[in-house]
């Protein structure tokens, strides 16, 4: 009777441990994912931002002819 509650009790804390090793896995996955999608975000943003500097810097040149005096 004893070894079958033992054999019970360590089939049980093994499905456990399984289970944990899973969530364990499934949440590093769920991290890694979310950490490439803010990265992506970052490098989109990044690179808006440079489009709107280079068009004001483009804009800036255009408007200093304008000003000339001539």
């Amino acid at each position: 009777m004893a070894d079958d509650i033992k054999d019970t009790l360590k089939k049980a804390g093994n499905r456990v441990s399984e289970k944990a090793t899973e969530a364990k896995n499934w949440a590093s996955e769920k991290a890694e994912e979310a950490g490439d999608w803010a990265k992506q975000k970052l490098n989109k943003a990044q690179h808006s931002a440079e489009e709107a500097e280079q068009k004001a810097k483009n804009k800036a040149d255009e408007n200093k002819g304008d000003n000339c005096g001539c």
